[in-house]
C-alpha cells in the first residue's frame, strides 16, 4: 500500500501544479484561457478551478493482484477482496488528500485506450516478469493492461457474476465506473436485455452497464450486419469495416491501435451470453 500511497502523492502533486498553471493562463488577457477564467454577468467565471474534480484514474488492478498473489480478481474470493481493499485504500487516500489539499479529488476509470497499451510495453521493458501477467500477446504490440477495476476481458466467468463482483467497486469510483457486456455477434432479446437491466438495478451497485454488440458495415452497397465478418453478408464485397466499442464509444477497428485490438481478440474468448430468467 505504501507504493500506492506514493504515486497517488505524485498524482495529487501533478494536479496542484496544473491547476496553478491553469489559473496563471486564466488571469493573463493577454492569453488563450482568459475567456474562461473571466468574471462573467452572473459574477462568476465559465471555469472556477476551486470547484472543478481533479481525476486519478486506475488501470490493471487484475495485473497488479495477480502479480502479487498468482491469481486474477476472478478466480479466487480472497484475491477479489484483495483488489477492494486495495481500491478501498486508493478512495480513502483521496478522501485525505482532497481535505488537506482543498481539492476535490477523485477516482476513475479511466478508458486508456492508449495507456493500457503503453504502460505495459514500458513495463515489458523495464521489468521483463511482468510478462507473466500482462495480457494480449506480450512478445508483440497487443500487450494490454486489463482496463481499470474490470475483470480479464477473456475471464470465463458469466455476465451475472462479472456484473455482481464488479459492481462492487462502483460505489468506491465517483466518477465514472461501468460494465461492459460484449455480446459480440449475438442479438439478446428485448426480454431478455430487461430482465439484465432490471435485476441489476434492483441487486446490484452498478453505476452503468452497456449492452455492446459488434457490426460490419459495407462501403458497396451499406448493409449493416451484426458480428465481424472478412464479407458483406449481403453482397459478398470484400469492401467492410468493422464497428464496436472500444471504451465508452463506438469507433472504427481499422482505427484502433494494437494493444486494443489484442482485448478484442480476448473479448471473443470471454463469457458474455445474455442468459436471464425472470
Amino acid at each position: 500500500m505504501e507504493k500506492i500511497d506514493q504515486a497517488l502523492h505524485l498524482a495529487v502533486k501533478a494536479h496542484l501544479q496544473k491547476k496553478k498553471f491553469l489559473k496563471m493562463m486564466m488571469e493573463n488577457s493577454d492569453g488563450p484561457l482568459w475567456q474562461i477564467g473571466k468574471i462573467a454577468q452572473d459574477g462568476r467565471p465559465y471555469v472556477n478551478l476551486d470547484e472543478g474534480t481533479y481525476l486519478i484514474g486506475l488501470i490493471g488492478l487484475n495485473e497488479a493482484a495477480q502479480h502479487i498473489t498468482g491469481k486474477q480478481l476472478h478466480e479466487n474470493e480472497d484475491i477479489f477482496k484483495l483488489g477492494l481493499k486495495i481500491v478501498s485504500f486508493m478512495s480513502l487516500k483521496c478522501r485525505e488528500y482532497s481535505e488537506k489539499f482543498n481539492l476535490k479529488l477523485s477516482l476513475e476509470e479511466s478508458p486508456a485506450e492508449s495507456a493500457a497499451g503503453r504502460l505495459a510495453k514500458i513495463d515489458l521493458q523495464e521489468f521483463p516478469d511482468s510478462k507473466k501477467v500482462i495480457k494480449g500477446n506480450s512478445n508483440g504490440d497487443e500487450s494490454y493492461y486489463t482496463n481499470s477495476i474490470h475483470f480479464a476481458a477473456s475471464a470465463s466467468i458469466d455476465l451475472i457474476t462479472r456484473i455482481i463482483k464488479q459492481s462492487k467497486f462502483h460505489p468506491l469510483i465517483k466518477s465514472g465506473a461501468i460494465i461492459h457486456a460484449f455480446v459480440g455477434e449475438s442479438r439478446p432479446s428485448p426480454e431478455s436485455i430487461y430482465n439484465l437491466v432490471k435485476k441489476v438495478w434492483e441487486n446490484t451497485q452498478c453505476s452503468q452497464l452497456t449492452i455492446s454488440p459488434e457490426f460490419t458495415i459495407c462501403n458497396a452497397c451499406n448493409e449493416v450486419s451484426r458480428g465481424l465478418t472478412d464479407n458483406c453478408n449481403n453482397c459478398g464485397s470484400e469492401d467492410v469495416y468493422g464497428v464496436t466499442r472500444i471504451v465508452g464509444y463506438y469507433s472504427k477497428i481499422t482505427n484502433w491501435n494494437k494493444n486494443k485490438i489484442g482485448e478484442l481478440k480476448d473479448r471473443h474468448s470471454g463469457n458474455y451470453k445474455l442468459v436471464v430468467s425472470e
